[in-house]
């Protein structure tokens, strides 16, 4: 279960320098929802939103992980995606 200080303590907070799960860096990334190990984030620049885990902002994660088949998988993600930046963004646009 999500602790509700932490959903309102981070809500609308601004991070620097994070990591999406495709391996690009943002310089500015405002957090929309905290979660038990994740943070849906949106890039201020771009305006793009994606999960990615809470330890990328630093954060303690507090929920157990539970990984499953087909689950989505950071490292693999990490490597179709390196140097092709403007692909994703067009292609997530495109959607």
């Amino acid at each position: 279960m999500i602790n509700k200080t932490d959903f309102y303590k981070y809500k609308g907070k601004v991070f620097f320098n994070v990591e999406d799960p495709f391996g690009y860096k943002h310089r500015e990334v405002e957090v929309l929802a905290i979660y038990e190990n994740t943070a849906a984030v949106r890039d201020v620049k771009t305006g793009l939103t994606w999960t990615i885990r809470k330890r990328e902002l630093g954060l303690k994660e507090t929920g157990k992980l539970h990984k499953h088949h087909g689950h989505f998988d950071y490292r693999k993600t990490k490597r179709q995606w390196k140097g092709k930046q403007e692909q994703l963004i067009n292609t997530i646009r495109s959607l």
